[in-house]
Order: structure tokens, then sequence, then C-alpha cells
């Protein structure tokens, strides 16, 4: 026994280190840049220098977690994944049989288990995610106690933090009866510091931070680390493709959109066909939204052409009917509306002026260009809308005021919703409502300010949504620091 005992430390101090080190880096790399069968096979030589170290297995599972959640989204990538972080799970338990101390397994046991929870939780595993949650987050806090300075383990704490305070009202309550509770500054605080100073999760923490700024509206943060994650690995066709769609549907820059869609064509080294397909389909988004009809057109025909994904091809012929109606081709318009396989009913009677018009003042909101609503004012006055797209046409001129400046302008006109009638778009007046907010606040009307959100979070036959809530929030932070 003592032989054998001998012989086990003997072989752990053989172990070349930097050689582990230099593997997983190296294995690390390749599967950012989705090369994933380099990356398993250094996460598999790192294994065979180091059996007893989380890491070569932490990261072989994650190879599989990226197949499943970017790539396949097959049932055999999903089932290596789970195998992957049992194995990795099972490595650290040992080494915490051997020492309940030890900062690196509670770290590696923590971050798989996270990631295990995050993907039964996207798959509608509720009560599979939560536990698995639970024992990351015990595992992950135990690891930050031990080691409180190191970057990489704040990583795996910060995306618990930052993930609870996003988790839907319905599972809050369980939450909070196992005491599960996020911090969301805290969280992004521990997220940059792993980004700035991490060892093995900086990419991952970019990664992770350029989706939360896109969601908390911090669209300068959200770019940097999308642009820094591109520089480092231009072949990852996936990051670049997320890029493009926050730049439309966040960051509000369609013109950079197509710029990046127009890298990803010249540059997909991987040669994946889907995240092309899908670059393709927001490129003409794009440029719908910048009002570039025959720009959307030929993006989409690439979509079309290209025939990956069936859904990119009938949100394509979709779009494509969309621009010729606009344009005035109402029959070559209905001949792409069939191929859509959309239901009849969206598209049986013709686009009229008034919304032709509409669908330019939002694709002018979704770019940013307020500078061109305001410009429509006269006709948005005698436009014949219908009631519920008066109030719509209201609320955008509106929200253009505010944006460019003319405060008193747009609190003429977004007072004027409240006395519109809306039959189906209820969340109008709400949003006007929480825009006007928006406007007394700008204009030092803190008392106006205060009433008007409250009235908004109270409006009578709307329930707030979260996003409606969650800014306004932050407007009633604004005013409270005034």
């Amino acid at each position: 026994m003592l032989g054998l005992c001998a012989h086990k430390s003997q072989a752990q101090n053989q172990i070349d280190w930097n050689l582990v080190h230099s593997k997983t880096m190296e294995s690390i790399n390749a599967l950012y840049n989705l090369d994933f069968q380099t990356s398993e096979k250094k996460c598999s030589e790192t294994i065979s220098l180091a059996p007893n170290d989380p890491r070569g297995h932490f990261f072989k599972a994650m190879i599989y977690y990226y197949r499943y959640t970017l790539v396949s989204n097959t049932e055999a990538d999903y089932k290596k994944f789970v195998m992957l972080s049992q194995k990795t799970s099972e490595v650290c338990d040992k080494l915490l049989d051997q020492n309940e101390d030890n900062a690196k397994a509670l770290f590696y046991k923590g971050g798989i288990l996270g990631y295990r929870g995050l993907t039964k939780f996207n798959r509608k595993d509720i009560t599979g995610a939560f536990w698995d949650g639970k024992e990351a987050l015990s595992a992950l806090n135990d690891a930050l106690k031990l080691d409180p300075t190191n970057p990489d383990i704040q990583m795996g704490f910060g995306l618990f933090n930052y993930l609870i305070t996003q988790a839907p009202s319905s599972i809050q309550p369980m939450l909070k009866a196992v005491g599960l509770k996020g911090d969301k500054s805290a969280g992004l605080k521990q997220l940059e510091n792993a980004a700035q100073n991490g060892l093995y999760c900086k990419y991952e923490a970019k990664r992770w931070l350029s989706i939360f700024y896109n969601w908390e509206d911090m669209h300068n943060r959200s770019a940097a680390h999308y642009k820094a994650l591109i520089d480092e690995f231009p072949s990852n066709s996936w990051i670049r493709v997320a890029y493009i769609s926050a730049l439309i549907n966040g960051i509000r820059n369609p013109s950079e959109a197509i710029m990046q869609t127009k890298a990803l064509e010249k540059n997909n080294a991987n040669g994946q066909q889907k995240p092309l397909s899908q670059a393709y389909l927001l490129g003409g988004i794009a440029a719908f939204n910048l009002c570039d009809f025959e720009q959307a057109i030929n993006w989409c025909n690439k979509t079309i052409t290209l025939s990956i994904d069936s859904q990119h091809v009938e949100n394509a012929h979709w779009l494509i009917g969309r621009c010729y109606e606009v344009k005035g081709n109402r029959k070559e318009a209905w001949n792409y509306y069939v191929k859509s396989n959309r239901n009849k009913s969206e598209y049986s009677q013709p686009l009229t002026l008034s919304d032709i018009t509409l669908i330019k003042i939002e694709n002018h909101t979704k770019s940013k260009k307020f500078q061109d609503i305001v410009a429509l004012e006269t006709e948005i006055q005698e436009t014949k809308w219908n009631n519920d797209d008066n109030a719509l046409a209201f609320y955008y001129l509106g929200r253009a005021c505010f944006e460019i400046n003319q405060l008193e302008k747009a609190e003429k006109v977004l007072s004027q919703i409240q006395q519109m009638k809306t039959l189906n778009k209820n969340w109008i007046k709400p949003y006007a409502l929480y825009r006007l907010g928006q406007v007394y606040l700008a204009r030092n009307k803190k008392e106006e300010a205060k009433l008007t959100f409250e009235q908004a979070l109270d409006f009578d036959g709307y329930t707030a949504d979260e996003y409606l809530k969650k800014s306004i929030n932050k407007e009633q932070y604004k005013l409270s620091k005034k």
C-alpha cells in the first residue's frame, strides 16, 4: 500500500503543469474559433497529461455545450455534454474527497453544473435546472470564499449573480425560498474583472457581457466586447452573427450590421453555412430597416439560394414580399408571400398608403433616424389612420421629438395619445406614458414624471411587461438622484 501511494505521488509530481496549461489554452482558442475537432484533440491530450485535473474534462464538456447550443441542437450532442459534465463533476468530487477546501475543484464543479443547469432550463426542464443551479451556486460560493480574488471564479459567480435576477417572475418565489438571490450590479462587475484578468474564462466573460449589456441597453459596452471577440476569433461566425443581431435589435445600427454581414461573407473560414444563412437574412432586415428595399431583396435572395434553414428561407420570402409591396408591386409581393408559408390572412389584404407610411416610420425608429420621422409630421397629422395606427404613429412621432431634444413638442404629442382610441394595441398608451415621463424628467418636471411613471406601471387594462418595468425602474432611479 505504501509503495502504491508513493507511486501515485511520484506520478503526480512528474506532471508537466506548464504543458497542461498550454494545452488547455490551445483547446480554448480552438473552441472559440469553432474548431471543435482540434479543441477536443487538445482536451484529450490535457486529460492524458493530468487525468485527475478538472481542466481537460471541463473544456471537453464545453465543446459539446457549444456544439449543442450553437450548431447542432441534436440529442446526441446534448447527451454527450451531459455525460462529460458528469465526468467533470466526478473528477472534482474525488479532489474534494481529498481536500474539501480545494477551490479549483469547487470552481470547475460549480461551472459545469451551472452550464448543465442553463442547458436544462433552455430545454424547459425547470426542475432539473433548479437543482443543478442550486448545487452549482453552492460550489461557486465556497470557491469564492476560499479564493475571493480569483477572476475565473468571479466569472462563474458573476454569471449566476446576473442570471438569477433575469429569471422569469414565475420562478422567482422558488429561488427566494431556497436562498438564491442575485445581484445584477455585482454580477456585471465580477464578469468585467474576469474579462480583463481571467486566465481561462476571460473570453467566456466577454461573451456573456456582450449579451448582458445589450439587454441592459448599454450598447456601447456590448459592442466593445463583441468587437474584441471578433478581433480575437475572426473565424467564429456565431459571435459575428450575434453581433449583427444586436446591431439590429438593440444597438440599432443597421448600416454597421450590413458591414458585419459582408465581413462574415468574406471570412467564413470554418465553412459553417447556417450562421451565414442567418447573417444574410439579418442583412436583409438591416437593409429593410434602412428603407433600402433593393438591397434587402438581394440579401434575402442569398438566404434563399443557400437554402440551409427552412425557417430562414420562409422569412426571406416574406421580407422580399414586403419589400415589393412597399415599392408598389403587389403582384410580385404576392408570389413571395405565398412561398413564405405564412397564414394567408396576413397578406390577403393589400397594404394601404397609411400602412406603408407606418412601415417607414417604424423603420426610421429602428434605424434611429428620428429626424426623418419628425420630417413626416405633416403627413402623420393628415393621414387617415385607423384608431390603433393613429395612436402608434403619434407615439413614434413623440418619441422621435424626445430623441432629438424637441422636448416641448414631444410633451404635446405624447400627451394627446391618452385621448385616442386603441382597440388591439393596448401597449401603446402605457408606453406613451413611459415616454412622456422621460420628457418630464428631461424638463425637470419631477412631480409630473413621478406620477406619469406610476400611471404607466398601473395602467388599467394592461399588465406592464418586463421590459416596460425595467425601463421605468431605470427612470425612477434617475429621478431619485435628482
